[in-house]
């Protein structure tokens, strides 16, 4: 007994206690769909606070985002133009130049969707409502 007493200290153990923090930690591994909804929820206001953040036209994050999509998109028309204006003097050129708007199209179309997509879903959205009320 005294080496236990060594060990643990004379400290007592409250037997509820421990079956409370045991079966805490317990739920704790299982996500039901209730836990699961109310996660979903906290997420969404989260998300609705960042945007309402960011939301801001004319701040300077704003002005630079829209200037950055703007660069990439111009950047990648003429990678296209320039393909095809050259294929008539250097085919390799050309196909090269064309190979490589094929590899960045993918993250010009990401920033096209991410940045312009909601302007384009709002005028989407607000024509519907306009033709529905008349």
């Amino acid at each position: 007994m005294t080496i236990l007493k060594k060990i643990f200290g004379t400290k007592t153990i409250d037997p509820q206690k421990t079956f409370d923090t045991v079966a805490s930690g317990i739920d704790k591994l299982f996500f039901t769909a209730e836990e699961k909804s109310e996660a979903s929820q906290k997420a969404w206001d989260q998300w609705i606070e960042w945007y309402k953040l960011n939301s801001d036209e004319n701040s300077a994050r704003s002005k630079t985002r829209r200037i950055l999509a703007i660069l990439f998109a111009s950047f990648f028309l003429f990678l296209l133009l320039a393909a095809a204006a050259l294929y008539w003097f250097n085919e390799a050129y050309s196909a090269f130049l064309f190979d490589l708007a094929k590899e960045i199209f993918p993250l010009v179309s990401g920033i096209m969707l991410f940045y312009f997509g909601y302007y384009g879903w709002n005028s989407i959205v607000k024509n519907k409502k306009e033709t529905n009320s008349k």
